[in-house]
């Protein structure tokens, strides 16, 4: 950058025309491989317009620096001989510039020369710049924003720039560039020389189990006197800790644990978790890293008395020897977290440490720190405790464990046993159930690794019996509503379908009546279904299936409806409609259900622990729920816009009048929003805008109550009000009444007669 910024001075050949602020004021527009500027203009001028436009790259912002040395500053420092001729040679140059009304034709050609020599550095210049955009990088009038100062020269925003560290250490410090186009704050990630050097002795030990002790000490001593840890110190220290833990067959005494337990007292201490902030930004999977790293070095200590504890600030370790006929039961009193004093326990059972080997261990760790550095669920839960780990030879032992919470407040009836996964870094109720202990939670879980608790809010909405009420008399409306719809379609549809638009129509209508009956019927059934039973698995892949049918059905209809209106003299044959209505309606749910049940199936978590639902905290097991269904109203939403644009286009030699015209412009925007909502789905969006996230009571209510009546604006608006179905409803109601009528006359008649 530094030969970028000479060469643009150097382009001034002795003659003044460019300075700081015309610089420091370029913006540049990126096209393909040309470049053109959009600078304004300094007090000096630059060059011809026609001559620089043979150059082009998109809007290179250099934002202003108020607390920072200004960039021409370093342009200064950069080529200090090329200002110094410029400043010194500025009144000399006015003055040659005043005076002569002619110029000689051999001036003239000098100064051309000149002009094409500063042209031809410009090029230069600007190719160098170049290299600065991103490669792949094309797009017409994008604007391209970047961050500048003196140190860490220019960089795009959402990118990180670097300086080397000074000093003897390694690593980088950086700034991140921010949206609004400036420099975040200066994160060190510079390691100091002598944690490098326990590191890369650890890293490169040919002999690691003897020298261990030794190393764990040093670093114990190296992290005592330090007050606040910085980034680069920090994640040095999280892997040299990954590197002690990956020995093995080594019996290590208290004394390398308590130094081992030191340093992580260090780093997750509450004074490291803004350094934390740093480190996770750049290496995501850094606190799963250590919480394996303290589960695993716990394992290789070997003591020499029956019970041993170390305590530290941040961690307490608690354990036994297994001996036959006694139970663990390790209680964790009076840990400081959030100010507040949290009592745990930990308790298995003999029976289950029969399966230990005699004088194996069993220890417990508590981590009152670590739950503000594990990544919180994506729902509205949070951790209501602290971190407790357990470790033993065989993992595959039932553990219970007595939670204290942290927030009273929060609604224990929502409360869920989790642990953390290592493989997926993600907060998991596999094998876990619990069970209200007064003020505290008790977990019972199948396997030994780290866990804590999440609850929601005390009142969260969708849980109040309000709403439950609501939804239930919404429901039984819906069924009620589409019951008689499918009666009355029954009635009509040898009349109304008689055309291939028609049938399409009813088609859908009716399949998104009957994938929403069974869809409600499932969902309330599951209700009173134990989670373990065969037939709780079998509703729920009900729920499941026709729950995405009765969104593929509802795109379906909307498709038609795009078809109609792009395509409104084109026919289609019948066949080729109900191939694709059918495959999109059934084919396509019912490949995406089965494939993600075999899949959960087989892994044993396709059904919450707690209640017969679909545990949809498993990633891929939430984004077939709800995010397929997310994705087909959006598109149902496109199609209702378009569909209204297209409606409030003036007919071919329609004339206008303003009053009548936005009568009826509003009046067929009502119509059209009234009538596909429920056919498309688009109430649904209520509950999708505030998916796991915490809802408010006026958007709850009115999400279940537009919601739970679907199946009846099914009926009014997609049946009832269809001016075919009422024709050929009275028409039938009609006929039947003459003929009645007419029969008892002939039979009157003929009784008449024969007497």
């Amino acid at each position: 950058m530094d030969n970028l910024l000479k060469t643009l001075l150097e382009m001034d050949d002795g003659v003044g025309l460019i300075n700081m602020d015309m610089i420091s004021g370029i913006s540049w527009k990126y096209e393909e491989d040309k470049f053109e500027s959009n600078q304004v203009p300094s007090h000096h001028g630059f060059l011809p317009a026609s001559s620089f436009e043979l150059f082009s790259p998109s809007p290179l912002h250099f934002p202003e620096m108020k607390n920072s040395i200004p960039l021409g500053t370093h342009f200064m420092q950069s080529s200090p001989q090329i200002w110094a001729i410029e400043e010194k040679g500025t009144s000399s140059r006015r003055l040659q510039e005043l005076p002569k009304a002619k110029m000689s034709g051999k001036r003239r050609m000098k100064a051309s020369e000149r002009e094409k020599l500063r042209m031809r550095r410009l090029a230069h210049a600007l190719h160098t710049l170049r290299s600065f955009l991103p490669p792949n990088y094309s797009q017409r009038g994008e604007v391209l924003q970047f961050c500048a100062d003196h140190i860490y020269n220019i960089t795009e925003v959402n990118k990180s720039a670097s300086i080397n560290c000074s000093d003897g250490q390694t690593g980088k410090k950086i700034k991140r560039c921010q949206t609004d186009g400036k420099y975040g704050k200066e994160e060190d990630f510079c390691v100091s020389p002598q944690l490098n050097n326990i590191l890369q002795s650890a890293k490169n030990s040919t002999n690691l189990v003897k020298e261990l002790p030794n190393l764990v000490g040093a670093l114990a001593n190296f992290t005592k006197p330090q007050g606040k840890i910085t980034p680069g110190n920090l994640a040095a220290s999280v892997d040299t800790l990954k590197v002690f833990s990956s020995v093995s067959n080594v019996s290590l005494n208290q004394s390398v644990m308590e130094n081992f337990l030191s340093v992580v007292d260090l780093v997750i201490d509450e004074n490291s978790m803004s350094a934390w902030e740093s480190v996770k930004s750049e290496q995501k999977n850094s606190t799963s890293e250590l919480l394996k790293s303290v589960e695993d070095f716990t394992r290789l200590l070997s003591p020499i008395n029956q019970t041993f504890n170390i305590i530290k600030p941040n961690i307490q370790l608690k354990g036994i020897k297994v001996e036959s006929g006694k139970n663990y039961n390790i209680h964790f009193n009076a840990i400081k977290v959030q100010n507040k004093s949290i009592s745990n326990a930990v308790f298995v059972n003999q029976n289950e440490l029969e399966r230990l080997r005699k004088d194996s261990l069993v220890m417990s760790i508590a981590l009152p720190t670590m739950n503000n550095l594990l990544s919180q669920p994506a729902s509205n839960s949070k951790l209501n405790s602290l971190v407790m780990a357990t470790t033993a030879e065989d993992s595959s032992i039932a553990i219970k464990m007595d939670f204290m919470l942290l927030d009273p407040t929060l609604n224990q009836s929502s409360a869920q046993c989790v642990h953390w996964n290592l493989r997926t870094g993600e907060w998991d109720s596999e094998g876990c159930t619990h069970e209200l202990n007064g003020n505290n939670v008790t977990c019972n879980c199948n396997h030994l690794t780290s866990f804590s608790l999440l609850m929601s809010k005390r009142a969260e909405l969708h849980e109040t019996k309000t709403l439950n009420t609501i939804n239930r008399i919404a429901l039984g409306i819906s069924q009620g509503s589409l019951i008689i719809g499918i009666i009355i379609e029954a009635i009509v549809w040898k009349n109304v379908t008689k055309n291939k638009t028609s049938l399409a129509r009813h088609i859908a209508i009716l399949n998104i009546a009957l994938s929403l009956l069974i869809l409600n019927a499932s969902f309330i059934a599951r209700e009173y279904l134990e989670p373990k039973i065969l037939i709780c698995t079998v509703v729920i892949f009900f729920v499941h299936f026709f729950l995405l049918a009765l969104f593929f059905w509802m795109f379906t209809l909307a498709l038609l409806l795009l078809y109609h209106l792009i395509f409104l003299l084109k026919d289609f044959s019948k066949s080729s409609m109900m191939l694709i209505s059918f495959s999109l309606g059934y084919a396509c749910p019912f490949v995406i259900t089965a494939s993600v049940f075999v899949h959960a199936y087989i892994k044993k978590h396709y059904i919450e622990v707690d209640k017969c639902w679909i545990n949809a905290r498993n990633s891929y097991l939430h984004y077939t729920f709800s995010m397929v269904p997310l994705v087909i109203v959006g598109i149902n939403l496109l199609i209702t816009l378009f569909a209204i644009v297209k409606m409030l286009r003036p007919a071919v030699g329609e004339k206008s009048s303003d009053n009548i015209n936005e009568k009826n412009s509003v009046r067929k925007i009502v119509r059209c929003v009234v009538i596909l909502t429920p056919l498309l789905g688009l109430t649904w969006i209520l509950g999708f805008m505030f998916l796991d996230k915490p809802t408010h009571i006026a958007l709850s209510y009115l999400f279940d109550i537009l919601n739970g009546l679907q199946g009846f604006f099914i009926l009014l608006f997609g049946i009832i009000m269809d001016s075919k179905v009422q024709e050929v409803l009275k028409q039938t109601l009609l006929s039947r009444t003459p003929s009645q009528k007419s029969l008892t006359g002939t039979s009157s008649t003929a009784n008449s007669t024969t007497y």
